[in-house]
């Protein structure tokens, strides 16, 4: 069993055993907490997490990194001005990302919750100039073949008017005007994807990372835009995804462009209200 409990220190307070969240560990009748079975423990930590008196160690895992928790001393104020603050930068300095700063948003993603403790994403950071101006023209070129293509049956059927219109500006500005409005000239792309077909899962989780490292960069002073653009094409031309080293098993879930803002706002912007209903 990769679960050891150390029934000399237990005090069967049975808090790990109501943790669990598919109940492998249970209280025996002597109202000790018990690893009923070993199938199906995805070392999500939980029960080590919520032990008073660490009675209990995972084999499986590294048993340094259970810390005692920290008050972040973040209020709830604190936390809205960093989410009203955020804008999406298309204007960034040609400065490198520094890898120190790189280091500092992996850290924190690995600690994000994933689906079932799967942690199947994967990161890829690119910072090559040369490489991040091949990806952009990439992008611009099949992008497009994609607006040549929406005028013939069927595909004005799935192509929406005010898309196509959208699309359609950012390819003439790239190539008639010489502005990069596909990266937006940022100075690394971050790209998360995965190999894991475990349902929908990897998706919603490597929306949670994203967002998580888009309100990390923030503290850093790095500027964040989500780039859709970029997953829709890479995930539909091999291209695009040999370009970026990724084969075809690994389909990429969001990307961010990353870089030092070259611009600063002064204030937050307008949002609709919420449509909220409580049932």
């Amino acid at each position: 069993m990769n679960i050891k409990i150390d029934y000399e220190v237990c005090t069967r307070c049975g808090l790990c055993s109501r943790v669990c969240g598919s109940r492998r560990i249970i209280i025996d009748d002597d109202n000790r907490p018990v690893k009923l079975i070993e199938a199906g423990c995805n070392d999500c930590g939980q029960c080590i997490a919520i032990c008073p008196v660490n009675a209990i160690i995972n084999t499986r895992t590294d048993m340094s990194k259970y810390t005692d928790i920290i008050d972040p001393g973040i209020t709830f104020e604190q936390f809205s001005h960093l989410v009203r603050n955020r804008r999406s930068i298309r204007n960034y300095r040609r400065e490198p990302l520094k890898q120190e700063h790189i280091d500092k948003l992996m850290e924190v993603a690995r600690y994000i919750p994933t689906g079932s403790n799967k942690q199947a994403l994967k990161y890829k950071f690119i910072t090559d100039r040369e490489l991040l101006s091949k990806i952009a023209t990439a992008m611009a070129s099949k992008m497009r073949i994609l607006l040549r293509l929406s005028v013939s049956f069927p595909v004005k059927l799935f192509m929406k008017k005010k898309t196509k219109s959208s699309a359609g500006r950012l390819v003439d500005l790239f190539y008639n005007e010489g502005i990069d409005t596909f990266l937006r000239g940022a100075p690394c792309l971050l790209i998360i994807y995965t190999e894991e077909k475990y349902f929908r899962i990897p998706q919603w989780d490597a929306g949670i990372a994203s967002t998580t490292i888009d309100l990390a960069a923030q503290t850093l002073g790095i500027g964040t835009l989500m780039n859709g653009y970029f997953v829709e094409l890479v995930n539909r031309f091999k291209s695009i995804k040999k370009l970026v080293q990724l084969n075809s098993k690994q389909s990429v879930l969001t990307a961010i462009c990353l870089g030092y803002p070259a611009v600063r706002y002064k204030k937050t912007v307008y949002r609709r209200p919420l449509d909220v209903k409580v049932l």
